[in-house]
């Protein structure tokens, strides 16, 4: 992603969806049936498509954002 972030705010329905801002699909080429992994922190969530960590990642680095991601929130800095 060479442009900066998108930062956005959504929430969860009573059904434990999300919905993940069309911005940020557009950007990422996120359409229906796009699979993603999903990582959990104690307080974080991060998505990652993937055929990027299929080409791209390793799971431990998935897991590395993720803490960082966690941290950040933390310190009030995310």
């Amino acid at each position: 992603m060479t442009e900066g972030p998108i930062i956005d705010v959504t929430k969860v329905s009573d059904k434990g969806q999300v919905v993940i801002p069309k911005e940020v699909r557009d950007r990422l080429q996120m359409g229906p049936g796009t699979k993603l992994i999903v990582v959990a922190t104690d307080d974080a969530v991060v998505l990652q498509k993937i055929e990027t960590v299929a080409g791209k990642m390793k799971m431990r680095d998935i897991m590395e954002i993720a803490r960082n991601v966690s941290e950040r929130f933390k310190l009030g800095r995310g």
